[in-house]
Order: C-alpha cells, then structure tokens, then sequence
C-alpha cells in the first residue's frame, strides 16, 4: 500500500493532532509520558519557543490542560482548544492562566487553519489498515510517501505518526508473536537530528525506548551515522554497516563499532548486497543479503507516485 499524505489525487492518509490518550489513561507514569510527549509535538504549533518567563508559563499551561483533556477522554484538536479557551479551575490557579491560554489556543487555531493536515481532515491513519494484510497475505507493506508535505512540516507529521502508533501498540501488544510490526524510518538524520530538537524528536525518544516491550521493530536508516539523536542509536540493539566510502562517515561507523566493543570494521571495501551486522551478545558478523529490485528502472515522479497510490485506495 502506498499512502500520500498531502496529495488529494493520490492515496491520501491523515493524522490526529493528539494522541488517543484512552490507552494509557489509568497509568500515571505513562500518561504523563504521553503528555510531555504531546507538549513537545504542540509547542511549535502554539509558538512556545525558548526558554523565557512567558514560554515557561504557556508551555505550564498547555501541560496542565492536556493533563485534564486526556483524564477526561478528550480527542479532537477542537476539544483541546475550547478547553484552553475556557479553562477549568485547576488551570486557572496558575499564574495568569486566562492570557497563556488564550494566546495558545489562538495559535493552535491558526495552526490548523494554515494546516489543513494538522486539523485532522481527510481519511484518518489507523495503524490496524497499515499493518494488517489482506486476506491470503503474510503481511502488509505500507509506503507513506512525504513528498506531498512542505519539507518544514514533515518532521511535525511524523512526530503524530508515531504518537498514534506509540498509542496503538500499547492496546495491540504482540503476544502470541515476536512482532506486532516493524517500523521504518528512512534519511532518519532529517528528523532525529544530532544535537537539535525537532517536533518529532520527543517521541521518536519514546518509541526508541519503550517500544521493544509492546513488540514493535524500529529501523533507522541513513547515510550519515553521526548525524542521528545518539540517544537512539544507543537504543538499538543491532547495527547494520553497508558500504561508506566519505572518511567522516567511515570514521563514525568505525566510532560506533568501537563503542559497542568490536573492531573497526572496513566499510569502505564493503561489495553490494554485503552489510557488518552486529548484534548484542555476537562477535561482528560479515554477510550478505539478497538484493530487493523494484519493478521501476528508475525513482519515480511524483505523478507516478500518485498514480500508484490511488490504485491502492
């Protein structure tokens, strides 16, 4: 399946603002977990910017009044904003609630008027139609491709991607089976970047860390090693090292594999379709995979991607 996320004449897929807070609702280390994590995605969208007195008090408020949302069931972008736009009491006790509130709510709205992907509209993503194969099948591929989505915003659509499904895996853990999914993320150095926050940065942390326990794989791909959040590739428990051939590159994989014990492994005389894999508790592995082909001789233009997409619908 192939989804457009931003391409009407495609296949094409939309995200919730916020997360399904249902799931963890009744734990309260995780639904605090949930909340910061939604704070983080939201605060660019509310102009909460910096660390000053009055982003402090804003980022307060909309903590404290996504705390309440998710206790009292809230869902929708629209239900949030009314609460801010009429706070509850315990909101208010904070210092000059009613002026924070309103000016994040007035952001918001603004958000999702300049947005029309940030309000929710369109065919809503539910993990269930992008992992659970047709009948006859072993498993679904979903494609989500972004070129629909201006390249600022793609980081903001992947932070709510994976709060959806961070939201999902914890009410469909795997059980009966090693995975329940397998999540990939590729140029992983464009949203998780190395010594900067972006809006998804927070909950691609989160995954990283919680994920495994619900039965969810997680693959980041890139070409640039150093260019990852190291908070995440110090989660996983496996790398893979293909082919480098740019001294700083060779220089951090060789860096990487070092810090996990190994030797430096030559990843510049690496052949096609041979990888180093090393694993926890295993000696550095050298082997060789077989090569996936697509049927098109070249990357396909963004019409062919549509094309393909509403063939998919």
């Amino acid at each position: 399946m192939v989804w457009t996320p931003g391409v009407s004449k495609g296949n094409p897929l939309t995200l919730q603002a916020l997360p399904d807070f249902s799931a963890v609702r009744d734990d309260p280390d995780e639904l605090r977990l949930a909340v910061d994590t939604a704070v983080a995605s939201l605060a660019p969208r509310a102009r909460i910017d910096g660390e000053s007195h009055t982003a402090d008090g804003r980022r307060a408020i909309l903590r404290e009044t996504l705390m309440v949302f998710a206790r009292d069931g809230g869902r929708s972008l629209d239900q949030l904003i009314e609460m801010l736009l009429d706070p509850v009491d315990e909101v208010l006790a904070l210092p000059s609630a009613k002026k924070h509130a309103d000016f994040v709510a007035s952001a918001l709205s603004y958000a999702r008027t300049n947005d029309p992907l940030f309000g929710g509209e369109g065919t809503g993503f539910d993990p269930d139609r992008l992992l659970t194969p047709a009948d006859g099948y072993r498993a679904r591929v979903s494609v989500i491709n972004l070129a629909g989505i201006p390249e600022e915003n793609r980081p903001a659509f992947v932070n709510r991607l994976q709060m959806t499904l961070f939201s999902w895996i914890k009410r469909h853990p795997a059980k009966d089976k090693p995975l329940s999914g397998l999540f990939v993320m590729d140029e992983a150095q464009t949203f998780i970047p190395s010594g900067k926050n972006t809006p998804c940065t927070e909950s691609t942390r989160n995954l990283a860390s919680q994920a495994r326990k619900y039965g969810l794989g997680l693959v980041y791909a890139t070409q640039a090693p150093r260019g990852i959040d190291s908070r995440i590739t110090g989660n996983a428990a496996s790398h893979v090292y293909g082919r480098v051939t740019v001294p700083a590159h060779v220089g951090a994989v060789q860096e990487m594999a070092r810090s996990r014990g190994e030797e430096a492994p030559l990843v510049s005389k690496l052949t096609a379709g041979r990888f180093f894999v090393s694993l926890e508790g295993a000696p550095l592995t050298e082997t060789m995979v077989p090569m996936c082909l697509s049927h098109h001789g070249s990357p396909l233009e963004e019409a062919e991607i549509a094309e393909r997409a509403r063939g998919k619908r």
